[in-house]
């Protein structure tokens, strides 16, 4: 007999942050989160979660909670959770992106619970070992981001760093070379410009940064031409890796096709787990990199990326950018979460590994 959904419960949250965080187009203290919770007849309960930024998003918890249970509640509520067919018809329906993804990540993490299995090993062939992540730099001087960056690989112990380069001249380049300086040879780094330089500008500038070991630069402009992002990429000793024009699959191949990106980063709140894997798969035939991205998830959020990211072998040696749960001073997350060596530890347990925290779900709701 199958085990059919039976309720489709969402929450609403507030999450404090350690300190004040300032992202690209806004500062907060603390964030608003939806946490979608599919429970089936057996009583297993599928969990995802997605942060609401509307300056960023363009949507808000309310929004996404009330299109759940609009879009997607009535095909959900008696289907078999580990029928494919289900995960396609969420993927096609009419629902909003964020909406089909944080739901296609609660079936993953679902069928996997049902089924007795750790997600990884339903997702792919890969190795459940522990993975790489990297800490995203922010800072508003050169001076800042040294000691953040410092401070990350030294104190809290992540492997990598993404530096944010917004100056759109040879004060990047001095930032990156002091913090490459700072943290040595051997770490991984790349850059985001999040869309703010000109193709010329990008021209100028960011091959100094090549002798720096940079690996990738994201978003050096905005993506208004990709005969002229492609002519770009070709100029510049380094990949471009395009993130927020790679907003689904078919996004993902006209970039990969026209060759302005030669990397891709994959977010689960816009491509799920099944779009997200479709567009590692293309990747992987083209032989172009992809980073997993931060969505600033919490703990909850982190072991879905860390087993997609751990169930294929292409991905490496690329950490994740899964570094916002040490940005949170306060999550709803109750499971196995180990951070050691620079690295996520996969977690055997069914599904992703996630579970809630009753009580401080009641703290925290919003």
């Amino acid at each position: 007999m199958a085990d059919v959904i039976e309720k489709v419960e969402t929450y609403c949250l507030e999450l404090p942050y350690a300190q004040v965080v300032h992202f690209h187009s806004v500062t907060e203290d603390r964030g608003r989160y939806i946490i979608v919770q599919l429970v089936s007849s057996s009583g297993a309960e599928g969990i995802a979660e997605s942060v609401c930024r509307p300056a960023q998003t363009g949507d808000t918890t309310e929004e996404i909670a009330a299109d759940v249970a609009k879009y997607l509640e009535p095909m959900l509520k008696g289907a078999d959770a580990t029928d494919d067919g289900l995960y396609q018809a969420v993927t096609k329906s009419d629902a909003p992106i964020a909406v089909r993804s944080i739901v296609d990540v609660a079936l993953w993490d679902l069928k996997g619970k049902i089924l007795g299995q750790p997600c990884c090993k339903l997702l792919g062939s890969g190795s459940p070992d522990p993975v790489p992540v990297a800490w995203i730099v922010h800072g508003n001087s050169v001076e800042e981001q040294v000691a953040e960056a410092v401070k990350a690989i030294d104190v809290r112990g992540f492997s990598a760093l993404k530096l944010k380069t917004w100056k759109k001249s040879m004060d990047d380049v001095d930032m990156v070379r002091a913090v490459r300086e700072a943290v040595g040879p051997d770490r991984i780094i790349w850059v985001d410009a999040n869309g703010s330089y000109t193709p010329d500008e990008a021209r100028a500038v960011f091959p100094h940064m090549a002798e720096l070991g940079v690996s990738f630069i994201e978003d050096p402009c905005e993506y208004n031409d990709l005969e002229e992002m492609a002519r770009l990429a070709n100029d510049l000793p380094i990949p471009i890796l395009g993130d927020k024009p790679c907003q689904t699959f078919d996004d993902a191949k006209r970039l990969i096709e026209t060759g302005a990106s030669k990397a891709v980063s994959v977010k689960l709140r816009r491509t799920g787990v099944t779009e997200g894997l479709r567009i590692i798969r293309l990747a992987e035939d083209a032989g172009v990199p992809v980073v997993i991205g931060t969505d600033s998830e919490s703990r909850i959020g982190s072991l879905s990326r860390i087993h997609l990211r751990a169930s294929q072998p292409s991905m490496a040696p690329w950490p994740t950018e899964t570094h916002f749960f040490g940005k949170l001073a306060e999550d709803v997350f109750a499971g196995e979460f180990t951070f050691e060596g620079g690295c996520i530890s996969v977690p055997d347990a069914p599904g992703f590994g996630a579970g809630l925290d009753l009580a401080k779900l009641i703290k925290v709701a919003a």
